[in-house]
């Protein structure tokens, strides 16, 4: 046997013993997420039991608000996704309960939402040019359980913060982007137009074809639709509601099918295109780069519309337990042939607005919906095509609004960001848009962050303060020390061109005077790298080399370990603080003149870092 062998035997052991560890504590962590759900829907629970039904009045009134617009929009947004309308109803019953039961937030809606289904429909479609045999349903129920995996993956590695990764800008470009996309699929619904084509700018041309022949009672049904759900001016009503509850009740009185109006038709409640054996015969391995954009797009609007409203009433949601609700909503609308779900704007704005307080909101509409799917499914197959046009572009309409974006042109900040995602995602497509928008977000926040910012510091007359030079002409130089300060995080990107600016800076001061002592304040940095290391002694030999001492000063925690186990001999400990310009150049001032400075101190003497 080799002589390796037994050291690759334990590299081994410590390998296997580390990913034990880990799976414990993921199991750990996923098992104390479900243990606080339980918790705190048994407290809920029985606050309900003890409480006077009239104190969820508002509650209850809520619910019945929301469940308004949630039934039509769940059906219009399967149609979205080229589902049929049973999707949209199953995703709206399985989002409702996990979130009901796991969720944190009173407010938040967890069903279907326009961004997730347009984002699905295109996975789905880009998913069947490769798996040509696969039925569209059983791709897009692996797509949707592939997003709830996700999310259970996310609250494993405590990513509860992941949504922040997605700028604000970025998401508002491609809200923006999606609306626009999305009002143009639904078009040709609205006029009650056929059009195969999938890209927005080739049905507008077709759109503009078609009008000569188009049918114009079907557009009639769609536009005046349309037209009552913009001129709305009751909020508490959902105007949804009456719109559809008013085109079922002329269908009676009015022969719009023989017209040529399409109605949504029987919604058949057998899935005969989904089966256990299709999705174990299913390519999950293919659905992982979709999945995770349809991840991202959910959970950063999910993420966003949680947060808003929980923050206008100083609610703090519990991230990790609201991926599980999340995670588990998804897992079990894809299982049973459901749309992928998140909180979308509108539900959430509409409970919110309606006065709900606690989650007997959401359970008064998952109750409310049951009825409905029991007792007026008839009636639902009767909704007029158009009508469901009408209320998704309405649905998606505040998306366009300019004022989201309005402060970003105000402050001088991020406007080519919003613009690029919007452009992205109305130019490449959802997919494609979504991602180009999420590297811009990244690349931009790198390309500004490896900028060189160094400033010299002098200190303020008649004070112990140290500031930047150019911002103060009241300030004194100290003789044969130099004192500056890196205004940006140092890593990777920029550790090299930001201490060679120093150096560059240095070379200046020492052609005015002989320099004896540096000191760099690293008060922006809050960790270092390799590559940061590296150079900063590389920068201490050449100082050393010339005579020069280098001090670093306000050093974080992590920095000053990171330094202290390079164990290099030009950054000793002693040149390592943790304490102010002021003390390091008392400091300095005591190596070259002990004689006349007295206020010393050890860096690092409380403890032993």
């Amino acid at each position: 046997m080799p002589r390796w062998a037994p050291e690759r035997g334990v590299l081994f052991f410590s390998v296997m013993q580390e990913v034990h560890s880990s799976l414990a504590l993921a199991k750990a962590k996923f098992a104390r997420s479900v243990r606080e759900a339980k918790q705190s829907f048994a407290q809920t629970v029985q606050e309900v039991r003890t409480t006077p039904l009239s104190a969820y009045r508002t509650d209850i009134a809520a619910g019945l608000a929301v469940v308004g617009i949630l039934v039509p929009e769940a059906v219009a947004y399967a149609g979205i996704a080229q589902m049929p309308p049973l999707a949209g109803l199953i995703a709206l019953f399985f989002g409702l309960l996990a979130y009901m039961i796991i969720g944190t937030s009173p407010y938040a809606i967890v069903s279907a939402t326009s961004s997730s289904a347009m984002v699905l429909a295109v996975a789905v479609s880009t998913l069947s040019t490769v798996q040509v045999n696969a039925h569209p349903e059983t791709l897009a129920a692996v797509l949707v359980m592939m997003t709830g995996f996700w999310f259970i993956l996310a609250r494993v590695l405590n990513f509860g913060q992941a949504a922040n990764f997605v700028a604000k800008p970025v998401l508002r470009g491609v809200t923006m982007g999606l609306s626009l996309t999305i009002i143009i699929m639904q078009l040709p619904k609205l006029l009650g137009m056929h059009i195969l084509t999938r890209n927005p700018w080739e049905r507008i041309m077709e759109i503009i074809q078609l009008i000569p022949s188009m049918n114009w009672v079907a557009a009639a049904v769609g536009l005046i639709s349309l037209a009552v759900l913009f001129a709305w001016r009751w909020p508490r009503q959902p105007a949804s509601l009456w719109v559809v509850v008013a085109s079922i009740i002329a269908t009676y009185f009015l022969p719009l099918e023989s017209l040529g109006v399409e109605l949504v038709g029987n919604i058949n409640l057998e899935r005969s295109a989904l089966s256990v054996e299709s999705l174990y015969d299913a390519d999950w391995l293919g659905a992982i780069q979709m999945s995770a954009a349809l991840c991202l797009m959910v959970y950063a609007e999910s993420y966003s519309s949680i947060h808003s409203t929980a923050a206008r009433h100083g609610l703090h949601p519990n991230n990790n337990r609201d991926l599980v609700a999340l995670g588990s909503a998804n897992l079990l609308s894809g299982f049973f042939g459901g749309l992928s779900v998140g909180a979308g704007f509108s539900a959430t704005s509409l409970n919110e607005q309606a006065g709900a307080r606690t989650r007997l909101a959401g359970a008064t509409a998952l109750v409310l919906f049951v009825l409905i799917v029991i007792f007026l499914m008839p009636y639902i197959s009767r909704i007029p095509e158009p009508v469901l046009g009408a209320i998704v572009i309405k649905a998606v309409s505040h998306g366009l609004s300019w004022r989201p974006l309005q402060p970003y042109f105000k402050w001088k900040r991020d406007r080519l960001l919003v613009v690029a995602s919007f452009l992205a995602v109305a130019v490449l497509g959802v997919l494609n848009g979504l991602l180009v928008s999420v590297v811009l977000s990244v690349a931009f926040v790198l390309i500004d962050s490896a900028k060189v910012h160094v400033s010299e510091l002098r200190k303020l007359n008649g004070s112990h303060s140290y500031v930047n030079v150019r911002l103060f002409n009241d300030t004194q130089p100290t003789e044969g020390v130099m004192i500056m300060r890196l205004d940006q995080p140092m890593f990777f990107a920029n550790a090299e061109p930001s201490l060679r600016r120093v150096a560059d800076m240095i070379a200046a001061r020492q052609k005015q005077e002989h320099l004896h002592h540096v000191i760099l304040s690293m008060e922006e940095t809050p960790n270092v790298d390799g590559t940061s290391i590296e150079s900063l002694i590389v920068l201490a030999k050449n100082l050393h080399d010339k005579g020069i001492n280098l001090s670093l000063c306000r050093l974080h925690r992590r920095a000053r370990i990171g330094l202290m186990n390079a164990a290099s001999p030009y950054l000793m400990p002693s040149q390592l603080s943790y304490l102010s310009v002021d003390r390091a150049v008392k400091d300095a001032l005591a190596k070259e003149r002990p004689d006349q400075v007295r206020d010393t101190y050890t860096p690092g003497a409380r403890r032993g870092l």
